[in-house]
């Protein structure tokens, strides 16, 4: 197993120093307040884009907020790809601000334009309400592509931690509905098991507490996210890596990291869907840890990887192609 690289290890010091608590020990406002303060003070530089709109669009539950990032000028007739970004922060954190930085690097470097969707958080609102918050944004970013500039052919779903869970979730609803088309998938370290994952080694040897999520917080997570867990955690909507097969969804990329306990699930996802025939990639930071690719500005890992996500995106709708297999 390759070592920690100097920079996590020294975020993860640094965690530890300041009184670092498990998500499991820590109020739900104070977490709020906590993860958009770290996000702030760890994100690398913000940079320019054309133009930014915030918004709201008719969701399964109301209005639903979202961010819209445009590379260049909205140009009649001309059609752009676009990136549908979901954030991280375990169904229950997290939201525009959060991942902004994140969003504008994707657009700059994609080339596309991304809508960020600020889905329904748990407790107020349990499942299946991200769920079809994600689905809807997909829904209306298809249906208003020609207003919106972007070509219906050349839509990603894009996001981080739950956030990528929700990438997976949303293309399942997608096949599951008939549409709308989602040409690439992209996943970075996403829990694709809201259950203990006992199946899964990398839960129990890296979820003991010394690298940012416990294996305690997965249950915590359970009781956030569920009304009913016993019931719910193995519906393929909440764990999508319990879903009967893949075939059908669109190609995908997978990133994970090396010292995170999701990182199995997100082999086993990767290996599945080779089996189902769907094109896939993976790229594995071996030596990190799950938010690094939020904290861009104290990890350069971060920050490699976002531009890693927005240069695949582009190739990926320039050629077809995606990236090859990697550890970095």
């Amino acid at each position: 197993m390759k070592p920690l690289d100097a920079q996590t290890r020294a975020f993860i010091d640094q965690m530890k120093a300041g009184g670092f608590r498990p998500a499991n020990q820590i109020p739900l406002e104070e977490s709020r307040r906590g993860l958009t303060q770290m996000a702030r003070q760890m994100a690398g530089p913000s940079v320019e884009v054309f133009a930014t709109e915030d918004r709201s669009i008719p969701g399964p539950g109301g209005d639903l907020p979202v961010r819209i990032y445009r590379p260049q000028a909205l140009v009649p007739g001309a059609r752009l790809p676009a990136v549908v970004f979901f954030h991280g922060g375990g169904f229950y954190l997290g939201g525009l601000d959060t991942h902004d930085h994140v969003c504008r690097n994707l657009c700059r470097g994609a080339g596309a334009v991304v809508v960020a969707v600020d889905y329904r958080l748990a407790p107020e609102h349990k499942f299946p309400a991200a769920v079809e918050d994600g689905y809807a944004a997909l829904a209306w970013v298809a249906r208003e592509a020609g207003a919106l500039g972007i070509d219906p052919a050349r839509i990603a779903v894009v996001g981080d931690s739950a956030g990528g869970t929700l990438v997976v979730t949303t293309c399942l609803l997608a096949r599951e509905r008939g549409g709308p088309k989602i040409a690439l998938q992209v996943s970075v370290y996403p829990a694709l098991s809201v259950t203990d994952g006992e199946e899964f080694p990398s839960r129990r040897r890296l979820g003991g507490g010394d690298y940012f999520i416990s294996f305690e917080d997965f249950a915590f997570f359970r009781r956030v996210y569920l009304s009913d867990p016993e019931i719910e955690a193995l519906l393929p909507l909440v764990s999508p890596i319990y879903a009967p097969d893949y075939k059908g969804l669109p190609p995908a990329l997978m990133i994970t990291a090396g010292y995170d306990p999701c990182v199995d699930e997100g082999h086993r996802y990767v290996e599945r869907l080779r089996a189902d025939g769907v094109p896939a990639s993976e790229i594995c930071y071996a030596g990190t840890i799950h938010p690094f690719f939020l904290f861009d500005g104290v990890i350069d890992a971060g920050r490699d990887a976002q531009q890693l996500v927005a240069g695949a995106v582009r190739e990926f709708f320039g050629s077809g192609r995606l990236p090859p297999d990697e550890e970095r």
